[in-house]
């Protein structure tokens, strides 16, 4: 991406790196703020990185971490695959998008790039059978991607009749192409994704682990972990998904971010939950007429972080995202002290920091 492309460039021309950006927002954003005020931290915890990450029994009365009762596993037995005529899993679907916007809003990973978050669920035989094609890894809201079908785990194999291998070629030949132009996709069989972001009511200002007591106290925010333009182990809040949008093009344009977002740090965090089950905690306001649903996340500094929806399949997203993120975390924690002993604040070789994830 140049860094200072033309004012009239088409903004999301520029969307499909091949490879998730290693870095966070290149520019800050207009208002970053942290959570307020650090929390404790025990003399056990200091020492203990399964305690530290919420993978023992927690200092809160009652409190439970959800990593121990959730499982993540995908660690059964893969089916067997047949491949068609084009080596791809012969169950998938095929399909064409015609588009005349210029920009299309959407960004290529490949399929690999994705296994462990986006594609976190499917099965490995699939992700090696996708190879370095294109994989739809991000698509901005009302764009002519998501207005014409071309959705989130999508794989492009042509653009108007040529044949596309890889993220970068699939970005080039979008971007070079005259319009209207022609799509040729493809759609895994049994398509099944962790997305890791999603509207959400929050609040994170107060020390108290329980919900509010009316539910005016929340905030509604567009809630992202990790995500196209942040490290893995941030969780960032937005005012909605426009703005997420307009930082991700602002990020890849090398322009300053023009939108508020609220970042907050995942290491070293865990997530406590009343009950024993693994199943989010939840709170009831008489003038909603509905249970709602929250987790708390404990931060290695700052307030507590609840993050709340009207039903579970609304969070189930950032919580699982969260989830798979703090338990990788405790792994990487655990190793570095075995080998090298106790490490200081964040001192530790996290699997994620020389790998970008979606």
């Amino acid at each position: 991406v140049p860094s200072t492309p033309a004012q009239d460039d088409d903004p999301f021309g520029i969307f499909g790196s091949p490879t998730p950006v290693t870095a966070p927002l290149t520019q800050a954003p207009a208002s970053v703020s942290e959570a307020p005020a650090p929390t404790s931290t025990t003399a056990n915890e200091a020492h203990d990185p399964w305690a530290a990450a919420g993978f023992g029994a927690p200092d809160i009365q009652q409190a439970t971490d959800i990593s121990c009762n959730v499982s993540d596993s995908t660690s059964e037995e893969e089916k067997s695959i047949e491949l068609d005529q084009n080596s791809l899993p012969k169950a998938g679907e095929y399909y064409d998008a015609r588009i005349n916007a210029k920009s299309l809003g959407a960004m290529f990973y490949t399929a690999r790039d994705l296994e462990d978050t986006l594609l976190y669920h499917m099965p490995t035989n699939v992700i090696d059978a996708m190879g370095t094609r294109p994989i739809v890894a991000y698509v901005a809201e009302d764009s002519a991607a998501e207005n014409n079908g071309v959705h989130l785990g999508h794989c492009v194999l042509s653009v108007n009749g040529s044949d596309v291998s890889s993220p970068e070629e699939c970005a080039e030949t979008i971007r070079n192409c005259p319009r209207p132009m022609m799509l040729r996709c493809y759609v895994m069989p049994e398509l099944e994704l962790s997305p890791a972001e999603g509207n959400h009511m929050v609040k994170y200002d107060t020390k108290s682990l329980d919900a509010p007591t009316s539910s005016v106290e929340w905030k509604a925010k567009y809630v992202v972990v990790g995500g196209i333009i942040a490290k893995p182990w941030m969780l960032n809040m937005y005012y909605n998904k426009k703005d997420y949008d307009t930082a991700v093009k602002e990020t890849h344009m090398n322009f300053k971010c023009s939108v508020k977002v609220k970042q907050f740090d995942l290491r070293g965090a865990r997530i406590v939950l009343d009950d024993k089950n693994g199943k989010p905690n939840t709170i009831r306001y008489p003038s909603e007429g509905k249970v709602w649903y929250f987790i708390t996340i404990l931060p290695h500094k700052g307030y507590p972080i609840k993050i709340s929806s009207e039903t579970l399949d609304g969070l189930e997203p950032v919580y699982s995202a969260t989830r798979r993120f703090i338990r990788r975390d405790m792994e990487d924690r655990y190793r570095y002290e075995e080998k090298y002993g106790a490490p200081t604040k964040h001192g530790y070789q996290s699997a994620y920091s020389s790998q970008n994830r979606y």
